[in-house]
């Protein structure tokens, strides 16, 4: 009976922890919609778009002919099939919402984690839900429908099952079961998939696990099992993608216009652009890798605690320190070292620290052997998030290209209620919202396979632009005043212009040559 209530109450302070945290994690994300309220996040557009499409035409993978600069959505299968699987009715009313659930799922998996370790520690369990509920990562990339949260998901559960078999065994069936696991997450992300196979190099080789390395070749053909074969499309896909970031990593976040060859003077670098010349670009990688996730960093510096602290969990060697070391490291890696920059923006790493940063600065918090020290560095920590935060919104509010806002709206409108026909979008976040609220098909592709079809436009204009509206057929230019240089302005001046505020819809004449039908 005692025991009975003893379980009763540690169950009971969980909840109310948890509650708290998850309150506080659901407000953070929030906060950009009520800044955005018809819609934020480039990519959601295109999930729904995707899910509708699949639900349409009831094939797999669908055909999205409105994206002319695509060849197939060879994309990993589990998200979309997940998306599927939604009632439609809720899908299309609480779209923004599905990243979250599965990202605040993943911030209860932490908790209940902590509550194990830490003897149900409410101190703990509320310290790394608030540490992980405030990463600024995790607020800035759940706005929108994305695989990411799931895939990140899948890998937490990975590493905890790979965790535990580490050190207390369970045989080839708990292997198998990892596998499985580490199956879904090729299937599901490609990013993801990428850190997955590094940190099993890392461990496999640090440890001397042979049976961790083999999880990477074991992952591959369980995937294809899986698939029924559609994993070696996505890995032909993925080949596909990091070929193409090989050759134009350099344009990362890049100015199309003004960093083109053909109308840039080799001078301008756009603030936002990823990997800047020099000094510059340096210290840019470190206030992005930084900034988007302080406490996984500061969370590195607990080896002092690890190597010498009380808890039975994480006792030396200490996986998961080794993992957050190697996940960072990752991150660094593929932000400055130029081989590895076709494997994606660095910072978007750090996504995949949130879970055992959080986990380490809450086990350090409960097992310390300087309690005044370690209060303070998790404070310090959990501070630094929140500031993050705080700077997040700021500049998602100053920020148009990630969001719909009243004048865009009203432009897509404008655009809907003309003749249908190809529309091009300069800045190209435009491009997955425009296909989706209007229908027409865009200029746009780079989503499955067929990345080579979209290089001459993207990231940076390698023809003139009145040599794209010809060759593609372009009927509609949407753009805003500061986005043209004066050159690009001349040749369209034989356009009709449609204005309100700083957006521009340029209707171009329909030319006798111009093979728009033959692309969609």
């Amino acid at each position: 009976m005692c025991a009975s209530k003893s379980w009763l109450r540690l169950m009971t302070s969980f909840v109310g922890t948890a509650v708290i945290a998850l309150a506080v994690g659901y407000a953070a994300r929030v906060v950009p919609h009520w800044f955005a309220p018809q819609g934020a996040g480039i990519d959601h557009w295109f999930w729904k778009n995707y899910v509708e499409t699949y639900r349409r035409q009831r094939r797999f993978p669908p055909a999205l002919t409105q994206y002319v600069l695509d060849q197939a959505q060879w994309y990993p299968p589990i998200f979309p099939l997940f998306l599927r699987r939604l009632p439609e009715r809720i899908l299309d009313r609480y779209s923004h919402h599905v990243a979250i659930v599965i990202d605040l799922i993943r911030m209860l998996l932490l908790m209940a984690v902590v509550a194990w370790e830490t003897g149900g520690s409410q101190r703990s369990v509320l310290l790394a839900g608030l540490v992980y509920a405030l990463t600024p990562i995790q607020v800035f990339y759940n706005i929108q429908l994305n695989p990411r949260a799931l895939a990140a998901l899948m890998l937490d559960v990975l590493l905890l099952g790979l965790l535990a078999w580490l050190q207390y065994g369970g045989g080839w069936a708990v292997w198998l079961a990892i596998a499985f696991v580490a199956a879904l997450v090729l299937l599901t992300h490609k990013m993801t998939t990428q850190l997955f196979w590094f940190l099993m190099l890392v461990t496999g080789v640090l440890y001397r696990r042979w049976d961790v390395l083999l999880l990477i070749p074991a992952s591959i053909a369980m995937a294809l099992i899986l698939s029924g074969g559609f994993y070696r499309k996505v890995l032909v896909a993925h080949w596909d993608i990091v070929s193409f970031w090989n050759r134009n990593w350099r344009w990362i976040g890049a100015d199309p216009i003004r960093e083109s060859p053909v109308y840039g003077d080799g001078q301008y670098e756009r603030a936002e652009k990823l990997h800047k010349h020099g000094l510059r670009g340096v210290l840019w990688h470190l206030f992005i890798l930084f900034g988007f996730s302080p406490a996984a960093w500061l969370s590195c510096l607990l080896a002092y605690e690890r190597l010498s602290g009380a808890s039975h969990f994480l006792i030396y060697p200490t996986y998961i320190l080794v993992w957050l070391f190697a996940t960072c490291a990752w991150a660094v890696m593929t932000s400055f070292a130029k081989p590895l920059r076709c494997l994606g923006a660095g910072y978007l790493y750090v996504y995949n620290s949130s879970f055992l940063c959080s986990l380490l600065l809450a086990v350090t918090f409960r097992y310390t052997r300087s309690p005044r020290f370690s209060t303070t560095f998790a404070l310090i920590a959990l501070g630094l998030n929140a500031v993050g935060v705080l700077l997040y919104y700021r500049y998602f509010v100053h920020n148009k290209r990630t969001r719909v806002d009243t004048g865009l709206d009203l432009m897509i409108g404008e655009l809907r209620a003309r003749e249908h026909g190809l529309v091009m979008c300069i800045p190209s976040n435009w491009h997955e919202v425009v296909a989706y609220k209007t229908g027409y098909p865009v200029l746009w592709g780079g989503h499955g396979y067929g990345f080579r079809l979209f290089e001459p436009i993207w990231p940076r204009l390698q023809l003139r632009l009145s040599d794209i509206i010809q060759k593609y057929g372009v009927r509609y230019l949407l753009t805003s005043d500061d986005m043209l240089v004066p050159a690009v302005e001349r040749e369209l001046a034989d356009a009709v212009i449609v204005k309100h505020g700083e957006y521009r819809l340029y209707c171009l004449p329909i030319s006798d040559a111009s093979p728009a039908q033959s692309h969609v």
